[in-house]
């Protein structure tokens, strides 16, 4: 069944692996699900004219995406995203080589090339929150603040200890150990308080762990702020309808501790508040196969994060985390050696037009659903899209990469208007940059040196890898959306790849020997750190602790800044230095055209994502966001879905329309502040705003 692989000098074997090497599940408020989108966003699906990648699936279907009804329950409750994990076989030779192009999906009932028979699959993830415990974010350094062997202030430092304390990781962790499935249930495993831990034991038994040592805040405080509800789960999980694994994430509920003054401890800031907990997690996912003869098999593991809504799910990030992690194993792990070998780009290599060309042309256009671009803007962008892969590279637009920004040149990340995009950079830096990897690409288009067809194939599970992971934010990690700048590290995954079996972007997993486990210490470390030469793998939260918490005040503050907030409050930047940026448009909506005010196909006046009471403000940096950072710990869930217009119910929309579906502030349209045209600029105000 298993497709063979050409590639490679030695014998090939079978080995089982899980897809999408990383996945992700997305809180939300409802009991009710969709499922992880399994397209590209922003890009052409076959099979389907009218509709582009990057939409969720509905429940209990394949592949059906989800329109705007599938978005909130009867009771206008957010639906969650469950991560949904697949098993597939692959015939490898040794050394593998990237991409495989083959591999095929395994189920109960499969029979793998060497004969033997899937009985079942027992599915094992352990889920844990380190964020309280870990270290702070800190804007202007990212990355760099661990260099040298150094490591940031912890978080919540007036609980005694380092990283590793048992009293820090007991008071702050939350960890409610592994939890294990069978393929075909109807089970419910929920990863709470009060469920026993459980995990495979590798024979096909589910092995329950009694003395695991759970952690929740209500441990070891008496009383706790929870605003939306009690933080007693991380989430869940199920199996679909073919045995596949289903990670549910939380219900997006914080909890905080009181002060000494009884009240609530205040949210002072975007990324590190002292004495908040939110429900965003990661973990390991791990599969036993079990065969009709009795005998098992490890499968090479995948990992889940749990984290933020995706509110534009189609609406394609400029620079994705694919193009994130792919750059790094291109230029740091010799991924294809025919690309880039030893970090410099071979300049032979002709790159996909439209699997490595087109997705920036076409990122570059749907920014305007998201963000108030002025009208030459989306004149420009609309140019760019229409660029074809018969198109002379000289008589576009695009000639010379005039007005790309390029990334392996210092200066220009701070360099506004006219380089391109003009969305904030990473920590430390003005303006975002395309990777290294996607500037090669675009170069080589000038050139006139590109392939115009799809070049290699990707099989089915490495395009799942591909799918998940360009569906979520890059480039702008302060500290991001779903992961921050450790994705980039080559010591976070599996490097061994060409001669394990295991394919690449494979975040290592550190054994975890569950049967040690003692209800009187605490079982996690302080993990994995980056630059620390930590190669032993990674523990469950070890990804989710780099980001802000919670999450909220961190996605509310992320609308538009002026560049000096990357680099302390110091204007590096040229050009007015009051001039308002983007922050994550494509990932955290901006300014949006509701769907339910267009009219025969007119736009209306755009309005902010974030609206309502509450929202007012005559300061532009605070436009589109909640003025009180409580509020939105308590109404992120009302906040709209950017959708195309072919998934919207309740109206004619065009398909090249993406609108706002399912806002739901507590009074439509009250307090929608004017959205002016870019450039507009920042009220003056004092040193280091």
């Amino acid at each position: 069944m298993a497709t063979t692989s050409a590639q490679g000098t030695g014998p090939a074997r079978t080995v089982l692996r899980l897809h999408p090497t990383i996945n992700f599940a997305r809180v939300g408020t409802s009991d009710d699900f969709y499922l992880s989108p399994e397209t590209s966003a922003g890009l052409p699906v076959p099979g389907h004219d009218d509709l582009v990648g990057g939409l969720p699936i509905r429940r209990g279907t394949e592949a059906e995406p989800i329109s705007s009804d599938d978005l909130r329950d009867d009771d206008g409750n957010l639906l969650r995203q469950a991560a949904r994990f697949r098993l597939f076989a692959y015939d490898v030779p040794s050394p593998d080589r990237y991409p495989d192009g083959g591999g095929v999906e395994i189920l109960p009932g499969s029979t793998l090339p060497d004969g033997r028979v899937v009985a079942e699959i027992v599915w094992t993830v352990h889920l844990a929150n380190k964020k309280s415990a870990a270290f702070n974010v800190v804007p202007s350094a990212g990355l760099n603040a661990f260099a040298n062997g150094q490591v940031p202030q912890l978080r919540n430092p007036g609980v005694y200890g380092t990283v590793d304390a048992p009293l820090r990781l007991r008071q702050l962790v939350i960890d409610p150990g592994p939890r294990a499935i069978r393929s075909g249930s109807d089970d419910l495993v929920a990863c709470d308080r009060t469920t026993t831990p459980s995990c495979s034991d590798g024979t096909g038994a589910i092995t329950p762990q009694p003395q695991y040592p759970t952690s929740f805040p209500q441990d070891t405080n008496s009383r706790l702020f929870q605003p939306s509800g009690p933080l007693d789960t991380l989430g869940e999980l199920r199996t679909d309808e073919q045995g596949r694994l289903l990670v549910l994430a939380g219900r997006g509920r914080t909890a905080a501790q009181y002060d000494e003054y009884g009240d609530p401890m205040p949210l002072t800031g975007d990324l590190n508040n002292i004495g908040w907990w939110d429900d965003a997690a990661d973990g390991p996912v791990s599969a036993t196969v079990v065969f009709a003869d009795g005998s098992t098999e490890e499968a090479f593991g995948a990992w889940v994060v749990c984290g933020d809504p995706a509110y534009a799910p189609q609406i394609r990030n400029v620079v994705s985390v694919w193009d994130d992690v792919y750059d790094a194993w291109v230029r740091e792990l010799d991924l294809q050696p025919e690309l880039c070998r030893g970090g410099e780009f071979d300049p032979t290599y002709r790159p996909s037009f439209p699997t490595q060309v087109f997705p920036v042309f076409r990122a570059a256009a749907l920014q305007r659903w998201t963000a108030n671009l002025p009208e030459m803007a989306l004149r420009a962008h609309r140019a760019v899209e229409s660029i074809g892969p018969d198109d002379d590279p000289d008589h576009t637009i695009m000639s010379g990469l005039a007005y790309v920004r390029n990334p392996n040149v210092a200066g220009e990340l701070s360099v506004g208007v006219p380089l391109m995009p003009l969305s904030l950079g990473e920590a430390g830096t003005d303006f975002l940059a395309v990777s290294k990897s996607q500037y090669f690409f675009l170069e080589q288009w000038d050139g006139n040196h590109f392939d115009p067809g799809a070049g290699q194939a990707l099989g089915p599970g490495e395009f799942l890898d591909m799918a998940s992971l360009s569906n979520c934010l890059g480039g702008r990690y302060v500290p991001g959306i779903e992961v921050s700048y450790p994705v980039r590290q080559p010591d976070l995954y599996d490097t061994d790849w060409r001669t394990s079996g295991s394919g690449p972007f494979r975040v290592k997993h550190k054994p975890l020997a569950y049967a040690t486990a003692t209800k009187t210490a605490p079982f996690l470390t302080g993990g994995w750190i980056p630059l620390h030469g930590m190669t032993d793998g990674l523990e469950p939260g070890d990804l989710s602790k780099f980001m802000s918490i919670p999450w909220q005040t961190d996605y509310n503050s992320c609308s538009i800044h002026q560049p000096s907030i990357n680099t302390s409050g110091t204007n590096t930047a040229t050009g007015n230095p009051l001039t308002l940026y983007w922050s994550w448009p494509s990932q955290r909506p901006d300014a949006v055209y509701p769907a339910t005010a267009v009219v025969n196909g007119v736009l209306p006046q755009r309005v902010w994502s974030i609206r309502g009471p509450g929202t007012l403000t005559n300061d532009p940096k605070t436009a589109a966001t909640f003025q009180r950072a409580l509020q939105s710990v308590q109404q992120w869930d009302r906040i709209g879905i950017i959708l195309q217009g072919t998934a919207i119910r309740g109206g004619t929309y065009p398909p090249d329309f993406f609108l706002e579906a399912e806002s739901r502030p507590p009074t439509e349209g009250q307090s929608v502040n004017v959205v002016a045209a870019w450039p507009f600029h920042a009220n003056p105000s004092g040193p280091g705003d």
